[in-house]
């Protein structure tokens, strides 16, 4: 059975391309074929329509600039810091939480969903990211979840 979920998330993570993404001195990769809008100057969202996955980028300007690791915290804590992990992304410090819920009005497999909560900043600049999908498909986002995470650098 590990053999038949390691073959299927291979197989499936590699269906979403990637492309370069540039928000408010981000860089990072954003899926190329998901549908894309920008609601404003600081945000930008896609949507795949045939599963309902949504992924969102926000990033802010800091003032008062302040160190990274503070400016963190102090987003952890805007949000509740109960759940969320320390990393690093982009050489800089971050966080991430990961939620499970239901959408619709019944709670079984077929309606819950993960969402993935992350912070960072590098003291200048602040992002917030969220990435829900259904659990069901965990398989094909949970690898390209990790690779948008992975392609985050701060531009100068």
């Amino acid at each position: 059975m590990l053999t038949l979920s390691l073959v299927v998330s291979l197989t499936l993570g590699g269906t979403d391309t990637l492309s370069k993404q540039s928000l408010q001195g981000l860089n990072f990769k954003g899926p190329s074929d998901w549908q894309k809008v920008a609601p404003d100057a600081n945000s930008i969202q896609w949507n795949e329509p045939a599963s309902g996955a949504e992924f969102a980028v926000s990033v802010f300007p800091v003032d008062p600039v302040r160190p990274s690791k503070l400016c963190v915290k102090q987003l952890v804590e805007a949000l509740g810091s109960e759940g969320f992990v320390a990393l690093t992304l982009g050489a800089q410090p971050a966080s991430k939480k990961v939620s499970i819920d239901y959408v619709g009005e019944e709670k079984n497999d077929a309606n819950k969903v993960s969402t993935t909560t992350v912070v960072g900043c590098n003291g200048q600049k602040k992002w917030v990211l969220t990435w829900t999908a259904k659990v069901s498909m965990s398989a094909r986002f949970g690898p390209v979840l990790k690779r948008v995470m992975d392609s985050i650098t701060y531009g100068k």
